[in-house]
């Protein structure tokens, strides 16, 4: 708690013989975290194990498998009892049946396609009766067909050809939005029909999915329609064979993805080793806790071959970081993971967030039945979603606490049910004045924290000039205002001398970074006041929901119905916000108002060989 684990630096070296059994106990042990090595002219980097690029190439196919069979990955504890290779050839014999079922699935949904795009336009066509082959091209004979702008431009047209020919033909129809015309003229008048038409707004249709179709639109449709169902029925039958394949061979699959992903794994190992004709080097970092156990089997494996190296972690090393908090706090490491690890000397703020934050979310949502129902909802969808368990265990926490501020305000949903011991409707100023001493203590716990970093890594000098400055400075700030409004009986030179003797130690321990920053400490303070404003709003918004719906109950009959409506409505939007502003601000009083006192991060997460998230 409040520091990560203690990390060892370790060099593994030794034959190249034992470099295969070596690797396969570290992924085993699952407690190196490796430093990847650089090319250098004393060793090159490591070559992966022969069997890398066989594993490589089975489990792409066995990936493609899973995507094509659109398979969930879902914990199981399918046991894979078989060799590499026969899972290379089960997967095979696989990979080609279900090949051949893609491809006949593919050539089924072109066709459809391509029968879809013919059916929209012999749609078109069925309403004039002209032979399909008469679309052809002709050296003697030009046709035009598309959409004209209205039935008395179709009317116009008629009358405006036989000025410029003879030798033509006009169909038209009206059946869609606009008529529809299919004029044929003699190849010589193409040009004067043309413009002719772009007077009259023609839009062009051009058929290209009719080529090789003969007879009348209506009776290729018909046939059409006939073939679409078999080719339906066809793709139907090709899906059911894909989804019965899926639920057969489905945990196999993910096992054996999950197996040769292993195995690769360790086969490409070596890429992050150092290496020479001979031997291999392998530098990271363990647990300190770790080193004796992991030492010995290593020792066991090698047969007493290889040379293990450890010494603690040094000031300047860039260690990466596990984090170490009770079982309570752990969920709350949710929140490193987002923002960033703290440095390996610096104070790990995961238990703080684990005390402060359901506090603040609480005092924001505050309200007995908002709680119990978010509390029930959260607890339903760990159980759904037990990857993010963390997450919602973090907000079962949150709304818990919820309830046992919803007893302290009296409220729920948004109504005093009992007595309150604060009420927030009415006491309002109260409740800033609580949230502002909150602010007070919580900015100061930050400064606390960060004089102790400071003192660890820059000496208790700095520390003093760096972080208790900054409490210096608030015991000037509020001396000056106690003295001048009488509260206290003290010369507010007194105040005036602690305000300069913390900028005079600002100035040395940050140096003009100080100076500007001095606001900050009171518009962090006041940044708390959100604590009240957002649990304000939130219970001033339940009270209009239940005014207004006690208006409709009082009309009776089909009203209560109404009521009930705006009370389900009212309050789900209302939780919906209140849990959204709730959890947001509360993140934000943390990493803004919090951090900004102490936290530093930026380190690497310990991500050992062999582990997985």
């Amino acid at each position: 708690m409040l520091k990560p684990y203690q990390m060892s630096r370790v060099i593994i070296t030794g034959p190249i013989n034992v470099q295969e059994a070596v690797v396969r106990e570290l992924h085993n042990l699952k407690i190196l975290h490796i430093v990847d090595h650089s090319k250098s002219e004393l060793a090159d980097i490591g070559k992966p194990f022969e069997s890398a690029a066989r594993l490589s190439e089975i489990l792409v196919k066995v990936r493609a498998l899973i995507s094509a069979f659109s398979i969930k990955k879902e914990e199981s504890n399918f046991e894979l009892k078989r060799s590499i290779s026969e899972i290379e050839s089960a997967i095979k014999k696989l990979n080609e049946e279900a090949s051949l079922n893609i491809d006949e699935l593919k050539k089924a949904e072109e066709q459809l396609s391509k029968m879809h795009a013919a059916k929209q336009e012999l749609e078109i066509l069925k309403g004039i009766n002209v032979p399909l082959e008469s679309f052809a091209p002709y050296k003697t004979l030009a046709h035009f067909t598309g959409h004209i702008k209205n039935k008395s431009a179709a009317a116009s047209l008629k009358g405006e050809i036989p000025a410029i020919t003879d030798k033509f033909m006009i169909f038209d129809s009206n059946a869609g939005k606009k008529p529809f015309i299919a004029l044929f003229v003699d190849a010589k008048s193409k040009d004067q029909a043309a413009n002719i038409l772009q007077k009259n707004s023609f839009v062009p249709i051009n058929f290209l999915n009719l080529s090789g179709l003969k007879g009348d639109a209506s009776n290729n449709l018909s046939r059409l329609e006939q073939e679409t169902a078999k080719l339906q029925g066809k793709k139907s039958g090709i899906k059911k064979n894909l989804d019965k394949m899926s639920a057969e061979h489905k945990w196999f699959l993910a096992a054996a993805e999950k197996f040769l992903g292993e195995q690769l794994e360790k086969a490409e190992a070596p890429l992050k080793f150092a290496s020479t004709q001979s031997s291999f080097l392998v530098k990271g970092w363990v647990p300190s806790s770790e080193l004796t156990r992991s030492i010995d089997r290593l020792n066991k494996v090698s047969k007493n071959r290889i040379f293990v190296h450890f010494e603690p972690a040094k000031k300047d090393d860039k260690v990466p970081v596990k984090l170490k908090n009770p079982k309570l706090a752990r969920p709350f490491e949710f929140f490193m993971n987002m923002y960033s690890m703290p440095a390996y000397k610096e104070i790990d703020p995961t238990f703080f967030i684990f005390l402060t934050f359901p506090i603040f979310f609480g005092i924001m949502l505050g309200d007995v039945g908002y709680g119990l129902f978010s509390l029930l909802l959260f607890w339903l969808l760990k159980r759904k979603m037990p990857k993010a368990s963390s997450f919602f265990s973090i907000l079962m926490l949150a709304s818990f606490v919820t309830i046992l501020f919803g007893l302290l305000f009296g409220e729920l949903f948004g109504k005093e049910f009992i007595h309150p011991v604060i009420s927030r409707e009415h006491e309002m100023f109260t409740l800033l004045y609580l949230s502002i001493a909150i602010g007070v203590i919580h900015v100061n716990i930050g400064l606390v924290v960060g004089f102790i970093n400071e003192m660890k890594n820059h000496g208790i000098v700095h520390a003093i000039y760096a972080k208790a400055s900054w409490i210096v400075l608030q015991i000037g700030i509020a001396m000056l205002a106690l003295a001048y409004f009488g509260i206290i009986k003290v010369s507010p030179l007194f105040g005036a001398a602690f305000l300069g003797a913390s900028i005079l130690m600002l100035i040395k321990g940050e140096g003009i970074k100080g100076v500007i920053e001095l606001p900050s400490i009171l518009t962090n303070i006041m940044s708390y006041a959100r604590l009240m404003a957002i649990g304000l709003s939130s219970v001033i918004l339940a009270v209009i929901i239940n005014d207004s719906a006690k208006e409709f109950f009082q009309h009776g009959g089909i009203f209560v119905l109404v009521g009930i409506l705006v009370l389900v409505i009212g309050h789900a939007i209302n939780l919906m916000l209140g849990l959204l502003g709730g959890f947001l601000h509360s993140l934000r009083l943390h990493y803004v108002e919090f951090f900004s006192k102490f936290f530093h991060g930026g380190a690497e997460k310990y991500r050992p060989f062999g582990a997985k998230e």
